[in-house]
């Protein structure tokens, strides 16, 4: 059976198209967001609600405290494990979201490097921590290319690709082709024209204001959650840190996220763009026929 993804950039719909096509066909739905696996970080990423999950089930949300170290191996077993289990159900299923690396794992495979080392991790965090930035400028200097994909703020995919290079003396995107790909899965990239998708993330980042973003990183940090947290370090919540310690203003604070969102859909379609066998579908179109290209494609009735 082909399993769709639909992926594509922040605040496109891409929620909200799958919901509604998970309904025509009795599928449920795996969650590829690497910020929605976090426990209480509902309104800083957009979480689908609880009564659509009434409606249609998610896998893949709340899975994890936000201090814990989770990584692209553990997000596949899981996710493998959730498609399964609503296959055996006798649904289908249906796997959504724009987090790149976890969705190039579940379809093109994970690349079979080294443990992690302890020692070498902690020597790195201790770098970039007396120094902000040192571990990006490093990375773009010994494997420009995996540099290329992962976000400045992503320390945990930046510290892994240094600790193989300095494991194996290989840059981690030269292994990359060593993956086996799993031809069931389909990508689908939604996308939208320019202007319309930043005039979306600037009201869904309004919205998040408006729906408690600020109650919801206060509540975090009273619960003993550290600012340094990867969790904590992601659009959204480092600079609502950064206001509630004094360091920006409100309207800087709204601002910033907003310019660092656009900037971070403007790299996901870039990333997206690099898979020759993704089809691409234009969200401003009717959706009507969208519907009918995605079940001529999988070969599933409508």
């Amino acid at each position: 059976m082909k399993i769709p993804v639909f992926t594509g950039p922040t605040a496109v719909g891409k929620t909200e198209f799958a919901v509604e096509f998970a309904k025509r066909v009795n599928a449920e739905i795996v969650s590829v967001d690497s910020m929605q696996i976090y426990k209480y970080m509902d309104v800083g990423t957009s979480k689908v609600s609880k009564k659509v999950r009434s409606e249609v089930p998610h896998y893949m949300i709340d899975v994890a405290e936000p201090s814990e170290e989770f990584n692209v191996e553990r997000f596949k077993k899981m996710a493998l494990q959730a498609v399964e289990e609503i296959i055996s159900k006798g649904k289908k299923p249906i796997l959504v979201g724009g987090s790149g690396l976890y969705v190039e794992a579940i379809k093109y495979g994970i690349f079979d490097g080294p443990s992690k080392n302890e020692v070498i991790r902690k020597s790195l965090y201790k770098i970039e921590n007396e120094s902000p930035g040192s571990l990006k400028r490093l990375l773009e200097f010994v494997d420009p290319v995996a540099s290329s994909k992962f976000d400045p703020n992503d320390l945990v995919r930046i510290v892994r690709a240094l600790e193989v290079y300095l494991l194996t003396g290989k840059p981690i995107s030269s292994l990359w082709s060593k993956r086996k790909e799993d031809k069931r899965f389909v990508l689908f990239v939604l996308y939208r024209n320019r202007n319309e998708l930043y005039e979306r993330i600037n009201k869904r980042v309004d919205k998040m204001f408006k729906n408690g973003l600020l109650e919801e990183v206060s509540k975090l940090l009273k619960m003993g959650f550290s600012p340094n947290l990867p969790s904590m370090k992601s659009i959204g919540y480092k600079e609502v840190v950064k206001y509630l310690r004094g360091q920006i203003s409100m309207n800087d604070c709204i601002e910033e996220i907003k310019k660092i969102t656009r900037h971070y859909a403007k790299r996901q379609l870039t990333w997206f763009r690099k898979y020759k066998d993704a089809i691409w579908l234009d969200l401003s179109n009717d959706k009507e026929t969208l519907f009918r290209e995605i079940f001529k494609t999988l070969k599933w009735g409508a």
